[in-house]
């Protein structure tokens, strides 16, 4: 929550970033993709223009929204990966004041719905290790399907997972049709 008041307080500071006034021209011509990023991001700020205007406060709701929820899934995942309260803390004290989360997330970017795809994609793998239900694979499939319309770099994340499988003995999941699945979706 502090982090969602921080930035909508800071949102009418400075102007319209030039990347913000890019992805309001591309808003204006919507295609199924750019020479230089996924339609995902740009699709969101074409709704949130519609839905809540052109103001610098308003261009900046999801982007803040997205960084709240980052401190959110960080504390969770190290609540899950068992952080104590402190631990917990910690890691959303450490996100909420990290520079390069405050810069992302001031902003309208594909890279603040990028972290955030990230870390649910994170939480569904570790649910997954700790003996979740077997559907969750098809979730990380959406979830990842959904990051790729964003940004790519989230092949990063699914090529270090993939390694990860392969030299674990979770390798024993490319048995199972879930996962199969998963990617399917």
């Amino acid at each position: 929550m502090a982090k969602l008041v921080l930035h909508l307080l800071s949102a009418r500071g400075y102007g319209i970033h030039g990347d913000e006034l890019y992805y309001i021209g591309c808003g204006d011509r919507l295609d199924w993709g750019y020479i230089d990023q996924p339609p995902f991001s740009i699709l969101l700020l074409r709704l949130q223009r519609a839905v809540f205007g052109d103001s610098l406060l308003a261009l900046r709701i999801l982007p803040a929204l997205a960084g709240s929820l980052t401190v959110l899934l960080a504390g969770l995942l190290a609540r899950r990966m068992g952080a104590r309260d402190f631990g917990q803390y910690l890691t959303e004290i450490c996100v909420l004041v990290a520079g390069v989360y405050l810069s992302l997330n001031h902003h309208f970017s594909m890279n603040a719905f990028d972290i955030l795809f990230w870390l649910i994609a994170l939480h569904l793998v570790v649910r997954i290790i700790d003996g979740g239900q077997p559907f969750l694979w098809v979730w990380l499939g959406l979830v990842v399907g959904l990051g790729l319309r964003n940004k790519l770099s989230i092949l990063f994340l699914c090529v270090g997972l993939s390694v990860g499988l392969m030299l674990t003995k979770e390798r024993r999941s490319l048995h199972r049709p879930w996962l199969w699945a998963g990617l399917a979706s």
